[in-house]
């Protein structure tokens, strides 16, 4: 859709210009900036955390491209595990997968038990009680990926020390090769063991990935619901396409979820499967689920929709942050599959338009940069004023621009686009539409698709029935 805005302001020296029906506005270098929103000075990024087991633990790490954290403990002195994973659920940003492990304690892996602290990947602990940190957010094709470089061994107290913490911290917020990080040398070798400890000879944790149990599809809507809420996860329903002339749409989706990479994915769910015709409980009576309000934008198509039951403290949780219909009876295929379930936290709007982003043929880099709280709200907060004026434009973007430079990091360029739908289309294909317009313009399609340091997005309906998408970065000079 357009609808020509064209003004410019000056601060300074910098000109900024604005022109189209979607505008990239204010690019200027900062010379100074307090601390990136939700970290304190000094600090990259921070790390939330909750201890579970390995299986789950490893495969979050994986598909996440995070670090793991290991914590293998003796037989009834688990306390100090469950203590270093509440100190980093503590701290807000990237979720970074603890898991738990007994000394002598097996995992199923490649047909047969493997005593995990035996493991020659975790050979540098000796087999007993420690810390070791797994590090998957290196290139695939790292010699370092997957591989247990940084280990911790639990002191004769019991207890891991404050310094042993804090290098713990550190190393999930700041991950890489261990030999790149200060101040945290490797643990000392036996002369006995050094031909064990060659670097070939450390073999990668992903030589022992463990055999995730069979995905457990629910078929009771209020079961799965009370499963999510009491395990504090996500919950995902599968709403089946119903009568003989959508077995093709079936099959074809359902092909999709057997994917292998795809099931390691949706372990992380409560899994509902249930036919599109499904009921649930509303009160004292009992509804259609696609007839429940939180799913008008399911547009009464069967496919799925995602209820975050994990994000406790947030303003969407216990809410509908996804809804996936099947538009013009089309299946998602594994490559969509894999963006839906590894999408960051947020609204249902905010990850619709993540994941309309992410899914453009021309895999547009914005989003691998960090999702910012921050950016979230003022995308939201635009994006809802254009929806109340029904009017799509940067309206008082220089003051919305001062008040963003107060809040990014120092040497970092801001910049916002805007894009409308058409009158009419349902939340998803309004998404996917503001991307493409996006797209049609090299300078806009510049800001989305350029690697930034970190983004939000987010779009509303106006009462004349377009969708009104902002999205706001920060990027590197």
């Amino acid at each position: 859709m357009s609808s020509v805005v064209v003004y410019r302001f000056v601060r300074g020296s910098a000109v900024v210009v604005c022109a189209a029906w979607v505008v990239l506005l204010g690019r200027l270098l900062l010379a100074e900036a307090p601390p990136e929103v939700g970290a304190t000075a000094g600090e990259e990024s921070a790390v939330k955390a909750a201890l579970s087991d390995y299986a789950t633990a490893f495969a979050a790490a994986r598909q996440g491209n995070r670090p793991l954290v290991v914590c293998f403990y003796a037989d009834g002195q688990k306390d100090w595990c469950d203590a270093l994973a509440a100190r980093l659920s503590k701290q807000e940003g990237t979720a970074v997968p603890v898991a738990g492990i007994g000394i002598g304690e097996a995992v199923r892996s490649g047909g047969k038990d493997v005593v995990l602290s035996d493991a020659p990947a975790f050979a540098r602990l000796e087999g007993k009680p420690g810390v070791a940190i797994v590090d998957f957010s290196v290139p695939k094709d790292s010699a370092k990926y997957g591989r247990a470089w940084r280990v911790f061994p639990l002191s004769a107290s019991g207890q891991l020390s404050e310094d042993q913490l804090a290098a713990i911290q550190g190393a999930v917020a700041a991950p890489g090769p261990l030999s790149e990080v200060p101040n945290q040398p490797l643990t000392p070798i036996k002369p006995s063991d050094r031909n064990a400890m060659r670097d070939e000879a450390v073999q990668p944790a992903t030589a022992l990935r463990p055999i995730l149990p069979s995905l457990i599809w629910l078929d009771d809507y209020a079961q799965a619901t009370q499963v999510a809420k009491e395990e504090k996860r996500m919950l995902l329903v599968y709403l089946v396409p119903e009568g003989g002339d959508q077995a093709a749409l079936r099959e074809s989706f359902e092909k999709s979820l057997a994917d292998s990479a795809v099931v390691e994915m949706l372990s992380a769910f409560v899994l509902a499967r249930l036919p599109e015709s499904a009921v649930m409980r509303d009160g004292d009576r009992e509804v259609a689920l696609l007839d429940h309000p939180s799913l008008v934008e399911m547009e009464h198509k069967p496919g799925l929709f995602i209820v975050d039951y994990e994000s406790e403290g947030e303003e969407y949780f216990g809410t509908v942050v996804n809804v996936f219909p099947f538009l013009n009876g089309r299946p998602y295929n594994v490559k969509q599959m894999k963006v839906i379930l590894t999408l960051p936290k947020g609204s249902l709007t905010q990850r619709t338009m993540i994941y309309a982003v992410s899914t453009h043929p021309e895999h547009p880099a914005s989003v691998r940069g960090r999702p910012d709280p921050y950016l979230f709200s003022e995308a939201e907060g635009h994006s809802r004023y254009q929806a109340r004026i029904c009017l799509q434009g940067h309206h008082f973007w220089e003051t919305r621009f001062h008040r963003i430079l107060g809040r990014i990091p120092p040497g970092t360029l801001a910049s916002e686009v805007c894009a409308e739908s058409w009158p009419g289309q349902g939340l998803l294909a309004a998404a996917i539409e503001c991307v493409r317009c996006w797209r049609l313009s090299s300078g806009h399609w510049r800001a989305v698709s350029s690697p930034q340091k970190a983004y939000g997005y987010d779009i509303k309906r106006g009462s004349n029935g377009v969708w009104y998408a902002t999205g706001i970065f920060a990027g590197r000079n």
